[in-house]
Formats: structure tokens, C-alpha cells, sequence
């Protein structure tokens, strides 16, 4: 078994067991090289180390081994970092036939060696253990002691709710840790499908110099899209703007569920004012995924209070979704109408351009040749979503160094075959076309055949019906069992419908035009 067929078995086991863990060990985790002893893996994300070493590996040693049939030892390395040769072999040789080497031939101890850390425990225990002599300690009168003067004491005073909070906060950047520094305006490919949300984003991050300019109509910003598109970067890019040219603000990047936790923690806790504090007193808030707030009376009652005050001293909130604030269900109408007050900016899948601009910039980025028709190759199969699209360039480009070949079509075939399947053309069909309506919005398939209509499938299952309808020439009869429907009537309103938005509005000509982008490239 090769060191691919092994790796490919060990994720179809995560999959299987780990499910929430498969995208991070399929886009991230790469098998680097493999013997008798071990293997190594390379990861793309430096934290992964840690988080695989801490929390995950014993659950992969035992992966490997219920796949090899044999118990392995597993290495993880930052990419760059790999070991250059093989895990040494565990196996080591019986005390009576090791044979004694002379002091003039020892080698010397490798850079890695740490004789105090090798010691035997016990050893070290017994020598730490030893307690101290007190046999000839006496006591001391009350006239040999030195005892503090009263009036050099500070003035009691009772302990404040706030003493653990920094006197500067904006100086400890208390979200730097969280935010990638390598997510910025210059790193964000932009274009067609996000130049809006790219421009307002600047524009907010630009009032940090430029307070004169700040703009409420672009408070708050809330950028909606599908998984996958960016949102999170521009999130980072704001961040990093606002710390290279006014680090003294205070800036503050958390997720919804991070949000959630605190103020969970800090309800249990007593500690409400100390969480307010935080949270009421900075010049830009940014909130990544709100539409988890929709689950929580009273984490909706508290996001609500911090807008409104952040709103009223004119702070900047900047907020991501998967969809607009209408679509996110069980959201009250006062937060809905808070989070559209300002500007709502859509992010929509890359086209083939914005594909090619990130693969050739990733390339650039590794030094390493992609040729033109590799680049159009993967753009032409991958265009959905740049977190698929990158990882498959990373895979790529991991492949072609462990094997020490050069990046030709061929190369990138076998290389992306789990990705990009190598089989003849798929037969169009109705089926087929839902799929990819769904895959492109981001929505599931259960719920666009479902009886229901929630607002964010609505606009899917009219472009499938009507692309179904203009592809295949279905007649409404066949559509409507096709989708479920009561009445072909509903499927000829969804085709006149898109048919009629076709001619007035742009973002539904590009989205059929990429649609059927994709079912050509099948």
C-alpha cells in the first residue's frame, strides 16, 4: 500500500467517524512521506499541530493501524518544516548484546538532546524530594524581625469588578491573536462577484485615518454569502488595516458562537458589566456568522443593546452571514431591521477569471510554474467556492513535492481525480441540474424538494426549474414530479418569473451564465 491509497483510506474512515473533521484533514492535512516506522503528515495551518498532537492523535495512530493492520507512529509538521529522512525506527537493541562504546569514539549529543530532560524521573524525584535542614534554625525575638511601616501602606480600598481589565486596552490588542495577518485588502482577489462588499469594506476600514469620511449609511456593513467566499478575510482585512495605521483603537474581531459563549459565561458568572465594558467601549466591532444568533432570546436581547449603543456614538459594526438578514430565520424584526439599516452587500461564487487571478497568485506566491492549461483546467471544474478552489491548488502543489514532478495537465488529472472526476461527461438531467443549482447557492437538496418555501430557497429551485426547462425542454408536467410540486402551474410561474428578472436585473444574468458554465465543464 502506497502512501496515497493509505492516506485516502485514513480519510474515508474520518469521514465516516469524525464527519465535522474531514473538510479540515482533506483541504489541510497532507500524507508527506511514510516507512516502516511512521508517517508523516505536513500541515498547511501551523495551529494544527498542536490541535491534531493534543486532541486527535491517538484517535489517528488508531485510524492508521486498524488500516495497516499495524500500530505506526505519527508525526505532524508545519509545512516547510518536514523531517528530511525517514522516523527513525521505536525498535531498540537489548541491554546484553549492545556493545560498549570507548570514550574517545562517543559521538557527540545531537542539538535536539537535552540530557537534564532524559533523566530518569525517579532520579530526578528522589533528588527534589531531599527536605532541607532545620535543625539548627532558632527563633527570632520580635525586636530581630522586620516588620513593614504602616504609613508606607497604600490606602485600602475595596477590590473593583474592573481591576482585571488592561488601563489601556487598545495597547494589549486583545483580538490581534485571533486574526490572520496575511487576510488583507492586498491578499483579497476581488472582482464581479464581490467588488461591492471589497469597496465597502475599505471604505470602513479607511475611516480609521479618515474619520471625516466615515459614511453611516455603510454602518453596519453586513456582507452575506455562501461558505467558502471571502467573508471571513475581509473580516481579517479591516482588522489588519486598523492596527497598521491606528493601533491605538480598539478593535474587536469574535465569532457568533464566541459572542454566545461569553456572555453565557458571563451571566453564570455575575460579571455582565465587565462583558459590557468590553463590548460597548470600541471603535469597531466585527461579528463573523450572525446567523447563529437566532437561537438565543437573550444573546439576541444583549446583541441588540450593544448595537444600539456602538450605533448611537457612531462605532463602526461590520457582520457576516450566509444569508441576508430577512432570510435568517427566527431573527426578531428589530434585529432584522437593525442589521439592513445600513448597507447589506452580497458575495457571490468566483467566475472563471477570479478563479484563474487567485490560482496564478497562489503560484506566484510558492514560486513555483503553473502552466495555462492547468490553470484553466482546475478553474473550469472548481469555481464554486475559493476555500474548494484553494484547497485543491495546495493538494496540488503538496503532491507535486513529495513526488518531485513537475505541474503538467496530466500531473494535475490524477492529482484533483477525487475532486475533479476523470470519468466521461455526465449525462445531463434534471437530477444533475438541481445538484449543481444547490451546490452553487449553497443550499441543501432536501430543502429545495421539500414542501415547504423558506426565503432562501425560493430563488434556487425557480433557477432549477427554469434551467431544467431551457436545457432539457421538459414539459411542465414532468418538472413539477420532478420537483415535488402540487401543480405544474407552480413550474411555469418560476420560469416566467426568472425569464422576467432576466431582463432587468444583472446578478441573475450572471448567476444562470455561471450555472451553466458549470454544466458544461460537467
Amino acid at each position: 500500500m502506497d502512501i496515497f491509497e493509505l492516506w485516502d483510506k485514513v480519510l474515508a474512515s474520518i469521514d465516516k467517524s469524525d464527519h465535522q473533521y474531514y473538510q479540515m484533514f482533506f483541504n489541510d492535512v497532507y500524507p508527506f512521506s511514510m516507512s516502516d516506522a511512521g508517517l508523516v503528515l505536513s500541515v498547511t495551518k501551523p495551529y494544527l499541530v498542536r490541535w491534531i498532537n493534543n486532541m486527535y492523535h491517538d484517535k489517528l495512530v488508531e485510524i492508521v493501524r486498524s488500516v495497516t493492520g499495524k500500530t505506526m507512529k505519527v508525526e505532524v509538521y508545519p509545512q516547510g518544516s518536514e523531517p528530511s529522512g525517514p522516523i527513525p525506527s521505536q525498535e531498540t537493541v537489548p541491554p546484553e548484546t549492545e556493545s560498549p562504546v570507548p570514550l574517545e569514539e562517543a559521538e557527540p549529543f545531537p542539538e535536539s538532546f537535552h540530557p537534564e530532560r532524559e533523566a530518569e524521573p525517579s532520579a530526578l524525584m528522589e533528588e527534589e524530594m531531599i527536605p532541607p535542614d532545620f535543625t539548627n534554625l532558632k527563633p527570632k525575638t520580635a525586636d530581630q524581625v522586620d516588620l513593614p511601616d504602616i504609613h508606607n501602606l497604600d490606602p485600602v480600598r475595596e477590590p473593583s469588578l474592573f481591576d482585571g481589565i488592561p488601563k489601556n486596552p487598545s495597547s494589549s490588542r486583545p483580538a490581534m491573536s485571533r486574526v490572520n495577518k496575511e487576510f488583507t485588502f492586498e491578499t483579497f482577489v476581488h472582482g464581479n462577484c464581490n467588488e461591492l462588499a471589497y469597496q465597502a469594506a475599505r471604505a470602513v476600514a479607511e475611516t480609521a485615518i479618515q474619520p471625516n469620511a466615515r459614511d453611516q449609511k455603510l454602518n453596519p456593513l453586513f456582507i452575506y454569502g455562501p461558505s467558502g467566499l471571502g467573508k471571513t478575510h475581509l473580516l481579517h482585512a479591516i482588522c489588519n488595516y486598523v492596527y497598521d495605521h491606528r493601533p491605538d483603537m480598539k478593535v474587536l474581531f469574535v465569532s457568533s458562537e464566541a459572542f454566545t459563549n461569553e456572555l453565557i459565561n458571563a451571566i453564570q458568572n455575575h460579571t455582565m458589566p465587565k462583558f459590557r465594558e468590553k463590548y460597548r467601549n470600541l471603535d469597531f466591532l466585527l461579528i463573523d456568522d450572525v446567523q447563529f444568533f437566532a437561537s438565543r432570546d437573550s444573546t439576541k436581547m444583549e446583541i441588540f443593546n450593544t448595537f444600539n449603543e456602538l450605533y448611537d456614538k457612531k462605532k463602526s459594526i461590520i457582520l457576516t452571514s450566509d444569508r441576508t438578514p430577512s432570510d435568517i430565520e427566527k431573527l426578531e424584526d428589530r434585529l432584522q431591521s437593525r442589521f439592513s439599516s445600513g448597507l447589506v452587500a452580497p458575495i457571490s461564487p468566483p467566475d472563471y477569471e477570479i478563479c484563474c487571478i487567485i490560482l496564478r497568485k497562489r503560484a506566484e506566491k510558492n514560486h513555483i510554474s503553473l502552466p495555462e492549461n492547468v490553470v484553466d483546467y482546475i478553474a473550469s471544474h472548481i469555481n464554486t467556492n475559493v476555500r474548494e478552489l484553494e484547497g485543491a491548488f495546495t493538494k496540488l502543489f503538496t503532491y507535486s513535492k513529495i513526488k518531485n514532478e513537475p505541474v503538467t495537465l496530466e500531473f494535475t488529472r490524477e492529482a484533483l481525480k477525487d475532486q475533479i472526476p476523470l470519468e466521461s461527461q455526465q449525462e445531463l438531467s434534471v437530477d444533475f441540474i438541481i445538484d449543481t443549482v444547490c451546490r452553487y447557492y449553497g443550499v441543501k437538496k432536501e430543502a429545495m424538494l421539500a414542501k415547504g418555501r423558506p426565503k432562501k430557497i425560493v430563488i434556487p429551485r425557480q433557477m432549477a426549474m427554469f434551467i431544467s426547462r431551457k436545457e432539457l425542454d421538459i414539459s411542465f408536467p414532468a418538472l413539477r414530479d420532478a420537483f415535488h410540486v402540487g401543480d405544474h402551474s407552480t413550474v411555469l410561474y418560476a420560469c416566467e418569473r426568472v425569464q422576467k428578472r432576466l431582463e432587468s436585473d444583472r446578478q441573475t444574468r450572471e448567476d444562470v451564465a455561471a450555472i451553466e458554465k458549470l454544466l458544461k465543464n460537467r
